[in-house]
């Protein structure tokens, strides 16, 4: 019998679809990102379960539409009372435990900080991290950093410590770590470097939750100053924090190469959600460059990369919509190849999408009240229900979603209408309340914010 693969999932926080290299673009450079591209596959049309943090990473952990079993609304870092990733819903790391797996959960958690809720507790034989969030990457005080103030800073507390649930703590008693003076993007590649060179002789799954490029913007300045040719500050340390993200990718990449782990590895990267447009560093020039809290392809859509080379030739660009909610799926096949998935799961193995094309088209829905979508092959269906308001999108000719064509294709319109509301009436009430919405307006679309 073939040994269990290894599996890696990267998740970055807060990147826009755009702001990788590995679908063509040049002003973002990510070689180390696109390695995991060049060996397996890069999915043009990448989604998550949700446009906003803690819901997309609970549909990640569990396989599942988080709004299925009421993960609703994010969770605030002012703190949610009783929110979180119920234990009802195995996370994948329960789920790999009892076939013999050694796991890890490095870096930003945020699906819930109550002792039921922690890591350790959901599957997970180590944690570093944070449980916000957000936190600070790195003490503004320490030598040669650059902490880039944006516009919507004005409301923001200062740069000046962490505190609450966005202290970095550690393992299952919650201690505290002394590291403010340690840029934390370096410190989470440190820590599955290291998982991943303890873990070598028995299948391993680490979790690398990195808080870049999230506010605050914070980089070490020897990457600041690789871009000097980006005249705007915001933008230019956005995107040097990427490119320190990029470089600790490529660590880990090394260290599973060095040890020989590498070809039996799923390495998985992906974004939790799109940019988030307030900060004024997305890359609005690209229609899918900013959305964070909306269900604007710029929300939902986002880098996705699959690696396995013991598993999945090289691919190429995959244009078939696939969804973080396959991870799950993904993995547990290649774990168990002979055993049933368990029942419930929402997603799909990503290996068979990158191989054979799909005979029809794949139906997604996401949706947080009262605000629901659905793509449909090229189309895409909105609607805002406390707006009263409902369009139709054709996303091969207009990929900026400002043209609806539900006039001239009502059957089509009515089909996914009937598709979104019978998805909406399965679900639970969410299990704590909605913080806000909003109107906002992207690239000069106006749309709706979901928080």
């Amino acid at each position: 019998m073939a040994a269990k693969p290894n599996v890696v999932v990267i998740v970055a926080d807060d990147l826009g679809w755009p702001d990788v290299s590995a679908y063509g673009r040049s002003e973002v450079p990510t070689p180390h990102i696109d390695r995991i591209a060049r060996s397996g596959a890069a999915f043009s049309s990448g989604y998550v379960a949700a446009s906003v943090c803690a819901v997309s990473r609970a549909g990640l952990l569990t396989g599942r539409m988080p709004q299925r079993f009421g993960f609703t609304y994010n969770i605030s870092d002012k703190g949610d009372p009783g929110a979180g990733l119920p234990p009802s819903e195995p996370t994948l790391a329960e789920r790999l435990k009892p076939l013999g797996y050694r796991t890890a959960a490095i870096g930003k958690w945020h699906v819930g900080a109550e002792d039921r809720f922690y890591p350790t507790n959901r599957g997970f034989d180590e944690f570093f991290g944070f449980l916000a969030g957000e936190t600070v990457h790195v003490d503004p005080k320490a030598p040669d950093i650059v902490t880039t103030p944006t516009k919507a800073d004005a409301n923001k507390p200062p740069f000046t410590t962490r505190s609450g649930n966005g202290v970095v703590i550690e393992g299952a008693n919650r201690l505290p770590v002394d590291n403010f003076g340690k840029y934390l993007t370096d410190e989470i590649t440190d820590r599955a470097v290291d998982f991943i060179g303890k873990a070598a002789d028995i299948p391993f799954f680490a979790y690398v939750a990195y808080s870049a490029p999230h506010w605050p913007l914070q980089v070490p300045q020897s990457w600041y100053d690789k871009f000097p040719h980006i005249k705007d500050s915001a933008r230019r340390t956005y995107v040097a924090m990427i490119a320190a993200m990029d470089a600790g990718i490529g660590r880990i990449l090394d260290k599973l190469e060095t040890q020989g782990s590498r070809e039996n590895t799923i390495v998985i990267f992906l974004s939790d959600n799109g940019c988030p447009v307030q900060f004024g560093f997305c890359s609005e020039d690209q229609a899918w460059g900013a959305g964070k809290f909306t269900y604007l392809e710029g929300g939902i859509r986002v880098p996705f990369l699959l690696s396995w080379p013991a598993g999945l030739k090289p691919q190429g660009i995959i244009n078939a919509p696939v969804s973080s909610v396959d991870i799950v799926p993904t993995v547990l096949r290649a774990a168990a190849p002979d055993a049933a998935l368990p029942p419930g799961l929402d997603g799909e193995d990503l290996v068979m999408a990158a191989r054979v094309p799909r005979a029809t088209p794949r139906l997604l829905i996401w949706g947080q009240e009262p605000v629901f979508a659905a793509r449909y092959g090229p189309f895409k269906y909105w609607r805002s229900h406390d707006w009263n308001e409902a369009h139709l999108y054709n996303l091969d000719t207009d990929p900026w979603e400002r043209e609806s064509i539900a006039a001239d294709n009502a059957p089509l319109n009515h089909m996914l209408e009937v598709d979104v509301e019978k998805w909406r009436a399965s679900l639970p009430a969410p299990l704590w309340n909605l913080h806000l919405t909003r109107p906002v307006t992207i690239a000069g679309r106006k749309t709706e914010w979901v928080y």
